[in-house]
């Protein structure tokens, strides 16, 4: 297993995902195949959330993520982590708690991932499990089906969405980010998605990405964790690959000395090649 992390250098508090990608991930594939690219918008039963100054982004994507269908559906009032600003906070500094970044929250404003965001989650019992997808069909096709929360890197144009909602993915890049992303609408090439910056930024709280923009945020190590409701068994990991079953000394000596032992031989030799013959021999080889 192999694990890459890092936090991209940021001085607006607010960006505060890091990096994770775990070669294990990788087992935990959302399954897309037979689906196709739809139109799809799942309803956010809660409040767009505002995380102020603090770098809970994650946590806030996963509260949204739980706001909405089809999670919201089986949300329990007695939840460790309620559907609010607070439970939000919470569930960032159980990350800050669990990941293994210098330092916790509180006092220490570390950021997280998204990757423990959802391990957060499921030892709650808020969720069965959680998916990945690795490409910008998968995850366009992932959100035909549900909401999934991803971390990209932030663009400095992308704080000031235009007047129609759209984000550009211009400037240079001036941190991590994670939000929900809840909308696809295939027909105009775009995903909706769901900031925790409170209802004044963008379109009620919402911006857009058009696919391209998207794939390319995603092709530079973004990510998409896809929970699993509660409604539906744990996913199950995909088969290790079977490493290779180690050479055969014998054999492959004895492929050399065959061919060798075959011809004619005089002196020492000689002598060797009788000795060969004799371990082939008694071998079976």
């Amino acid at each position: 297993m192999t694990v890459h992390y890092e936090r991209i250098p940021s001085t607006d508090p607010r960006l505060a995902r890091h990096i994770r990608h775990d070669s294990q991930s990788r087992r935990y594939g959302f399954p897309t195949a037979g689906l196709s690219i739809v139109n799809a918008k799942h309803t956010r039963g809660i409040p767009v959330l505002d995380q102020g100054q603090l770098g809970s982004c994650t946590g806030n994507a996963g509260i949204g993520c739980l706001g909405t269908e089809p999670f919201y559906e089986t949300y329990t009032p007695v939840s460790r982590y309620p559907l609010t600003e607070a439970g939000a906070v919470q569930l960032y500094s159980d990350a800050t708690s669990a990941d293994d970044y210098p330092g916790q929250y509180p006092p220490d404003d570390t950021g997280s991932d998204g990757l423990t965001i959802a391990k957060m989650l499921k030892a709650a019992g808020e969720i069965s499990g959680y998916q990945h997808t690795f490409s910008l069909g998968g995850a366009l096709k992932a959100l035909g089906q549900t909401p999934v929360i991803v971390g990209v890197a932030w663009h400095q144009d992308m704080f000031d969405p235009d007047p129609d909602g759209r984000l550009r993915i211009t400037g240079p890049v001036v941190g991590g980010h994670e939000f929900v992303v809840d909308e696809v609408d295939a027909d105009a090439g775009r995903v909706w998605l769901t900031n925790s910056w409170g209802a004044g930024w963008g379109i009620q709280g919402r911006a857009y990405l058009t696919f391209a923009d998207f794939g390319a945020l995603l092709a530079d190590q973004g990510d998409v964790t896809i929970f699993t409701p509660l409604t539906q068994p744990a996913p199950q990991p995909t088969p290790a690959p079977v490493p290779p079953a180690p050479a055969d000394p014998d054999a492959a000596l004895a492929a050399v000395a065959r061919p060798w032992v075959a011809e004619h031989h005089v002196g020492d030799n000689h002598r060797m090649a009788t000795a060969l013959r004799g371990w082939l021999a008694t071998k079976g080889l």
